[in-house]
């Protein structure tokens, strides 16, 4: 059993946030293409990697770039064969994992017992949840017995990047009503984006961060998005540094390392983990908050699990580690309303049941009595200024040091002491 199986099940098989289902959707391993309007043999981008279960790779439509010809126009189409039938309930499909340019929108989705006789299932502009690392998917309102898939596109989503006209695909995942889809929070993938944010580049800061972990091993960790980021620790990469002078007097000390990037979502944060972030690391603490970049894209449950996800890689490969885990900050004007954001922090809470595993939500620092977010904190409902950072950094103090068994660190004492 691989690596990535293995956590599917240790994590799909939460009694705390599942019931009893089973562990994934179909597996394309045995699938093969029987027909595609045009693809990129010289790029290596072929239809295959549509079916090959590596989001990192992509079926991409032929471009003159890559040949001596005009591009393909659409309609772009492939054609699947499952090797045996299925009775289909879902079908998604996952835009290239690395940018904006491609991502289908006019489509039609057709489904066949023998590749002869065919039936349209679904049909129109398909509904992406976000442009990055978008994702779409088709719910039918019965399953279909099927053995072909036909995808056709009639066009793509107009892109400002988007120099060719072309279609782009990482992945295509088919379910029955047995084998459900596997949130995209649980299925690993670098950052999508194509352009620098905050001043860095989220593959360089991958590899420094891989560098400076195996040159302080550090026993301190911080996961999370833009929020952690902002801590402003070394390497930063990333302006405004809002908490630096915060974290050099909290962690200045304590040989700590920030894991936050810019934008970053849950399946970005897993991938990173399974990627080598923790691998030169020795930590008795890890504080992680993770999640509210999946609020837009994800269901509560499905960011519940990228968290448990997150948790269980972090607990299987570093088991002497605890951890705590904090509730997703308040963020926004609707704050009081955000019912995804609630729902998700209740599901996310149960997970400090587990032995290994502390949950705390300091949410509370960043609320007027009327419990909307404080500007004076937040001024972009979202991400803490300094005086927010200090907030963060007293709420989670007493775990911090009892778990490192060192002096706390108060209000008027310089760091270190």
């Amino acid at each position: 059993m691989n690596h990535r199986m293995s956590h599917l099940i240790r994590t799909m098989s939460a009694l705390l946030l599942l019931p009893a289902v089973a562990l994934a959707h179909l597996d394309p391993s045995s699938w093969r293409i029987v027909d595609v309007s045009s693809d990129n043999l010289v790029t290596g981008e072929q239809a295959e990697h549509a079916i090959d279960g590596n989001p990192e790779t992509q079926w991409h439509t032929q471009w003159h770039s890559a040949r001596d010809v005009e591009a393909a126009k659409p309609p772009h189409f492939i054609t699947i064969d499952f090797q045996a039938s299925h009775p289909v309930s879902a079908i998604r499909v996952r835009a290239r994992a690395h940018g904006e340019g491609g991502v289908p929108r006019q489509y039609t989705m057709e489904l066949s017992p023998d590749g002869h006789t065919w039936r349209t299932v679904a049909e129109g502009n398909m509904a992406f949840r976000s442009t990055l690392n978008a994702h779409a998917v088709v719910t039918l309102a019965q399953p279909v017995p099927a053995r072909f898939l036909r995808f056709t596109v009639v066009s793509v989503q107009p892109s400002d990047r988007q120099r060719e006209p072309g279609l782009a695909v990482s992945e295509i995942d088919v379910a029955t009503v047995k084998s459900p889809l596997v949130p995209t929070t649980l299925l690993p993938v670098p950052q999508s984006r194509e352009w620098n944010y905050g001043g860095y580049v989220w593959r360089t800061r991958h590899q420094d961060l891989l560098t400076y972990a195996a040159e302080h091993r550090p026993r301190l960790i911080f996961l999370g998005d833009s929020i952690t980021h902002r801590w402003g620790a070394e390497p930063c990469h990333v302006t405004p540094r809002t908490g630096q002078s915060i974290w050099t007097t909290y962690y200045g000390h304590r040989n700590a390392i920030s894991l936050g990037y810019g934008w970053d979502r849950l399946e970005n944060m897993l991938w990173r983990l399974q990627h080598g972030e923790l691998t030169q690391t020795d930590p008795r603490l890890v504080v992680v908050m993770a999640g509210t970049n999946n609020l837009e894209v994800n269901t509560a449950r499905e960011i519940a699990l990228g968290v448990a996800g997150l948790c269980d890689e972090i607990h299987a490969q570093k088991p002497q580690a605890r951890i705590l885990l904090l509730a997703i900050f308040p963020r926004g004007s609707d704050y009081q309303t955000n019912t995804r954001l609630h729902q998700t922090n209740d599901l996310i809470s149960k997970l400090g049941e587990r032995d290994y595993i502390q949950f705390k939500d300091i949410g509370a620092v960043f609320l007027d009595a009327q419990g909307q977010v404080i500007q004076d904190l937040m001024p972009d409902s979202l991400h803490p200024n300094e005086a927010g950072y200090r907030l963060w950094a007293q709420a989670i103090e007493s775990e911090v040091s009892l778990t490192l068994d060192d002096s706390p660190v108060t209000a008027g004492s310089p760091a270190g002491n």
